[in-house]
């Protein structure tokens, strides 16, 4: 029986009122009653704007997910625990990568059922309302496909009378034609309104670009893939971008800008989530664990210089960096000849610059270490290393940065960077290099020379500290990122030009770098791999591409077999040092801890993750298990 408040201190005006049955027989003052929820379009939306945390699987969230598994980044803590038994093939059936994605399904088949009966939303409305929860089941579904394959289908609201030990659809392809179709009744029945942080039919659009290439890369599962040209996947890719396209987005000019707080509503964002300072701190965001904790203190204890101008500048958790991998695909203009961008040690300039038949190591000493030389130390294997030659006017700094795609200065943090009115020298002896955390250093410096710039405010004040206030957004979706959906599409048309047309975008307007001249279908897929890496580098794309490329095989996988290995995911993680004078450098590798120097990749079974095995023990349904788990 429903248990009715008495509130004493109200009787007597109440009774004066003809309404005060209904107030005396209110519910539970915790809790708000359904039918309440669904009564109008605005309390309906209360109930959906809280079913948006789906989409915090979509980016990186304190970390930058799962590329912390390519070659990409090199991490360590608590972070590097948490990618090591994948990229390390130690991982089994018993890990949770997050199958059970039903009480997220629940709440939008909620929104799609009490929507529709409701009484009080107009027609037109629920049509849209309707859609929004279709888009967010179809994106809460995507991130159990890519990762899992096979989802359990729920497209009902399920009761205590409702068979609950339900199976998996049988193949990928299956999980894929759900989501497609969640996304095109989204495309048709969504808004065109655009709302910082909520779906509308252009959001629809943009992901379903995606989800059709990862949709295309999984048929046959697990027997290899067969690209076909003609594949209506391919023209629904084509098609959608177009709609996105109407929708008046524009590339953003400001790059860096786009991921900090300048631009965080730039018109290239077409879905980013975001949060307010009120109800957020530094330690909810990725600037907690990819800058530096570094006091001058530390500075002055290994010979460093300059100090900062605060003396505690930075006083973060840091536990991932770029590596050497990564920011070797950030291209350099070739001066000898403009219309060519190249590797920066491909270059004329470095070419006519170094010699790397010399010596330049030295064993490494916290203080007195010469100003020529790099630091040998610990089980690190050298892949180069050279000196500028006499006469020359290049340091190892004009090799990096002069000419260099526009993206390496907004997304990486290395020597001489000047980041929140600090100056950072990563160099040996520098206030923020590798070597005042290493070798029984002091903790809270990179590993690798590097910080990610890309995602960092500059606008957090007092200072870098984990329980500032500060707003921030991650972005998931945006105009740069269709476009390359729409090149590799394509690429695997076979239509050159056009795949050309379309990586050039962005190449050209935020790498201000000289368009692709690729001839062949091979240097194509070559310069869009690299393109897509440094375009989206921190925005939870890497790992699956790099798996959707290793499905499809041939020109897209280095000539590999499709469904074959993946080099990205077993070369072993590089590091560079640089002198003082900057005209000394060394290559290494190593483990650097978490064995980054034996990373592996079992094509048998990792182009998709394990279902939990004690869910299958628990519901067979749920099976079979993955190959190989």
């Amino acid at each position: 029986m429903k248990k009715k408040i008495l509130i004493m201190g109200i009787i007597a005006g109440m009774f004066m009122l003809n309404s005060c049955k209904k107030v005396l027989n209110a519910e539970p003052l915790d809790k708000v009653s359904e039918e309440l929820v669904w009564s109008s379009k605005a309390n309906a939306e209360t109930f959906i704007y809280g079913t948006y945390s789906i989409m915090n699987n979509l980016t990186i969230g304190t970390d930058p997910g799962a590329d912390l598994r390519t070659s990409n980044i090199l991490a360590t803590d608590g972070t590097a625990r948490s990618a090591f038994p994948v990229f390390s093939e130690s991982v089994t059936n018993a890990a949770d990568f997050g199958f059970d994605n039903w009480a997220a399904i629940r709440r939008c088949n909620l929104i799609i059922k009490r929507v529709a009966t409701s009484t009080g939303i107009t027609d037109e409305d629920k049509k849209s309302l309707i859609a929004e929860g279709k888009f967010l089941r179809a994106m809460s579904y995507f991130d159990v496909a890519r990762k899992f394959g096979r989802i359990v289908w729920i497209d009902k609201v399920l009761t205590e009378n409702d068979d609950l030990k339900l199976p998996t659809v049988a193949t990928p392809t299956d999980s894929y034609n759900y989501i497609v179709k969640d996304l095109e009744d989204a495309v048709a029945d969504l808004p065109a309104t655009k709302l910082a942080g909520r779906a509308n039919k252009y959001v629809a659009a943009a992901f379903l670009t995606e989800v059709c290439l990862q949709a295309l890369a999984y048929k046959n599962y697990p027997a290899a893939a067969n690209v076909n040209p003609n594949d209506p996947l391919l023209d629904e890719v084509i098609a959608s971008t177009q709609t996105v396209i109407s929708g008046g987005y524009a590339l953003e000019t400001d790059y860096e800008g786009m991921f900090n707080e300048t631009k965080s509503t730039s018109p290239e964002i077409i879905y980013a989530i975001y949060k307010k300072a009120i109800n957020n701190i530094v330690q909810n965001t990725p600037i907690q664990r990819a800058l530096p904790n570094m006091s001058n203190d530390k500075v002055k204890k290994f010979d460093g210089s300059p100090l900062f101008i605060k003396p505690v500048a930075f006083e973060v958790w840091p536990e991932y960096f770029p590596a050497q991998n990564l920011t070797d695909d950030y291209l350099t203009i070739d001066k000898s000849d403009p219309t060519k961008a190249l590797p920066w040690n491909q270059t004329s300039q470095y070419l006519g610059a170094v010699d790397e038949s010399v010596n330049v190591r030295s064993a490494y000493a916290r203080t007195g270490f010469p100003n020529d030389k790099v630091p040998s130390g610990g089980n690190e294997a050298v892949v180069k290393q050279g000196r500028i030659k006499a006469g020359s006017q290049e340091t190892f700094w004009t090799l990096t940065n002069e000419n260099r795609d526009a993206r390496w200065r907004a997304s990486i943090i290395s020597d001489s960077t000047r980041f929140a009115s600090e100056l950072f020298t990563t160099n040996v002896k520098g206030n923020a290099n590798r070597w005042i955390s290493v070798n029984g250093g002091d903790w809270g410096a990179s590993v690798t020379n590097m910080y990610f710039r890309k995602g960092m405010y500059t606008n957090i004040s007092p200072s870098f500290l984990n329980s500032v206030a500060t707003d921030y957004h991650s972005v998931c979706m945006r105009l740069g990122r269709v476009y390359l959906n729409l090149a590799e599409a394509y690429l695997l048309k076979g239509d050159l030009n056009n795949a050309l047309i379309n990586l050039n975008k962005t190449r050209v307007v935020h790498g201000q770098l000289p368009s692709s001249k690729a001839t062949d279908m091979a240097q194509a897929w070559k310069d869009y791999k690299r393109e897509r890496r440094v375009e989206l580098t921190e925005e939870n794309d890497y790992y699956y591409s790099l798996l959707r490329w290793g499905r499809y095989g041939g020109n897209a996988n280095d000539g590999v077999t499709p469904g074959g290995t993946i080099a990205n995911l077993t070369e072993p993680i590089r590091v560079m040092d640089v002198s003082k004078d900057r005209k000394s450098f060394q290559i290494v590798t190593g483990a650097f801890n978490f064995a980054y120097d034996q990373r592996q990749f079992n094509f048998s079974r990792r182009y998709l993750q394990p279902i939990q095995q004690s869910l299958i023990d628990n519901n067979p349904k749920f099976g079979p298990q993955n190959p190989g788990w």
